[in-house]
Formats: C-alpha cells, structure tokens, sequence
C-alpha cells in the first residue's frame, strides 16, 4: 500500500503543478516582466538622481570656491586699505606734530619777545630814574628848565 500512496501523492503533485504552470505562467511572467520595467525606472530614476546630485555638488562647489575666492580679495582689500589708513594717520600726525612744533616755537618766541621789551621798559624806567637822580643833584636850575623846554619843543613837534 506504500507503493499506491507515494505514486498517488507524485501524481497529485504533478497536476498541482501543471496547473500552476499551465494557468500560472502568464500571470507569473507577466508579473516578473512587470518587476523587471519597475526595477529598470527606479534604477534609471536613481541613476538621474545621482547625476542631479553630481551636477548639484559641483554648483556649491564652485559657488563655495568661488566665495572663497571673494573672502581672500575682500581680506586682502581690508588689509590694503588697514595699511593705507595707517600711513595716512602717520603722516596727519606728523604734520600736526610739526604744526604743534611751530606754534609752540612761535609762542615762546613771543613770549621771549615780551619778556625783553619788559626788561628793556623796565631798564628804561630805571635809567630815567637814575638819570632823573643824577640830574637832578648835579644839573644847576637853568640847565634843567633849558632840558625841559627842548624836550617838550621837541615833543610839540613829534621829532625826537
């Protein structure tokens, strides 16, 4: 009885799968074809993206080189102008000192002035003093009303 059983169950088998083939293959085939066109546009849809993505990465490449580039002029730019303020604020100072220099050279000229017609009025005062003294102890009368008649004739006159 083994022997009817395992032919019995090899010919069940062989009809379930030929009605698998038979009814099966068209829907099978079709149905790998259809995987097969899917697998094929995702792998083509996935192929563009990676080239969108390359095209992408070299368009902020060369935006970030070119930033780049823009940062090392506009620094070397600032250190250009940094250095031409710099001179520029050496020479103004320069010539202020020199301006202060010479102001200050003119003030204590002017001050040095004053200072000598003060010692020359006051040298003056004293000799007319002095003078004064002299005269007046050893100058008789008559001599000095001569002395003071010429001097004021000459200052009536505005001639010294």
């Amino acid at each position: 009885m083994e022997a009817h059983v395992v032919i019995a169950s090899i010919l069940n088998f062989s009809v379930v799968v030929f009605i698998f083939v038979f009814f099966g293959r068209k829907p099978f085939a079709s149905f790998m074809a259809a995987r097969s066109e899917g697998v094929k546009n995702l792998i083509s849809e996935a192929e563009q993206m990676a080239k969108n993505a390359h095209e992408e990465l070299s368009t902020w490449e060369n935006n970030w080189n070119q930033a780049q580039a823009h940062a090392l002029q506009d620094k070397k730019d600032s250190e250009a102008s940094l250095i031409r303020f710099r001179e520029k604020t050496l020479t103004e100072a320069k010539h202020e000192a020199e301006r202060i220099k010479k102001e200050a050279e003119l003030l204590s000229s002017g001050e040095i002035l004053k200072a000598k017609q003060g010692l020359q009025k006051e040298a003056i005062e004293r000799s007319v003093e002095l003078a004064e003294l002299y005269l007046g102890e050893h100058l008789p009368a008559q001599e000095k009303h001569k002395l003071v008649t010429e001097f004021v004739d000459l200052v009536g006159h505005g001639t010294r």
